[in-house]
C-alpha cells in the first residue's frame, strides 16, 4: 500500500508497534507458522520484477520465510523511510 500511494503521488507514514516490519509475521514465531495459502499468490503483485526476482523454497511458505520477504521488499522499495517502528497510536 505505502508503495502504490507514493507511485500516486502521496506522502504516508505507517506507523508500526513492532521493532521491525512485518505485522503478524514479526509477532508470531512459534514453531510451524507458516502461509495456508501458496506463497506466490501471497506475494505481492504490484511489481512483475519482484515476482521475477523472489523465488520461494516450499510451496507453503514458513513464517522465517515470510518474514524475510518482507523485509527484502521493504529495502528494494525503500519503505523503511517512511515507516516509524516501535510507536503506538493512542489517539487520533
Amino acid at each position: 500500500m505505502l508503495y502504490q500511494l507514493r507511485e500516486h503521488g502521496f506522502s504516508a507514514r505507517i506507523i508500526e508497534a513492532g521493532d521491525g516490519i512485518g505485522g503478524t509475521w514479526y509477532w508470531n514465531r512459534y514453531p510451524g507458522a507458516r502461509c495456508d495459502i501458496e506463497s506466490m499468490q501471497y506475494s505481492y503483485s504490484f511489481s512483475e520484477k519482484l515476482q521475477q526476482e523472489w523465488k520461494w523454497s516450499e510451496l507453503y511458505a514458513s513464517q522465517p520465510e515470510i518474514l524475510h520477504y518482507l523485509n527484502y521488499v521493504a529495502d528494494k522499495f525503500d519503505l523503511r523511510k517512511d515507516i516509524q517502528l516501535s510507536t503506538r497510536v493512542k489517539i487520533i
